[in-house]
């Protein structure tokens, strides 16, 4: 991989990870509200899917780190993530906890879609994002649903 669009992957993947970190702490956040009835099994799977997430992009980066020189994975929106958690916090019902949610789900999405070209040369990395690219996509379509009130059944089928 070239510098240039080496140091662009690095930034990528580091956003992507720390996004998926923010996506772990606020899941966890919305299961400890009250009144979330059966969409606590949707939150649930999405804050496993978070911590699963980020361990397969640990993997990710550590197979290109032998070709890049960077500082390890760290978490360093620790801003962005205690503004989207007072949001959070502040979201009353199923609905205005869905709409914050979907917010980092659109932001996670728009991540994943943009690495994409970076990993044309390693189908097995691009294949797993992809994966991931299509789960996050599951959260934020039943998150829409359950944000203008349509959806009555929360499940997710897929597992986690």
């Amino acid at each position: 991989m070239e510098e240039s669009k080496g140091n662009e992957f690095i930034q990528m993947i580091r956003q992507l990870w720390n996004e998926q970190k923010k996506r772990e702490v606020l899941y966890l956040e919305a299961l400890k509200k009250d009144g979330m009835g059966p969409f606590r099994r949707v939150l649930s799977q999405g804050h496993v899917s978070a911590v699963l997430f980020q361990k397969e992009i640990r993997a990710v980066y550590d197979y290109f780190k032998c070709f890049l020189n960077d500082k390890e994975l760290a978490d360093q929106n620790q801003i962005t993530s205690h503004s989207s958690l007072q949001l959070l916090e502040a979201a009353n019902g199923k609905e205005e906890v869905a709409s914050c949610l979907k917010k980092i789900e659109a932001a996670t999405l728009q991540l994943y879609k943009s690495l994409r070209h970076y990993l044309d040369r390693e189908p097995e990395a691009q294949r797993l994002m992809d994966e991931h690219l299509t789960r996050t996509s599951e959260f934020y379509e039943m998150l829409c649903k359950l944000e203008s009130g349509s959806q009555r059944s929360y499940g997710l089928t897929a597992a986690a």
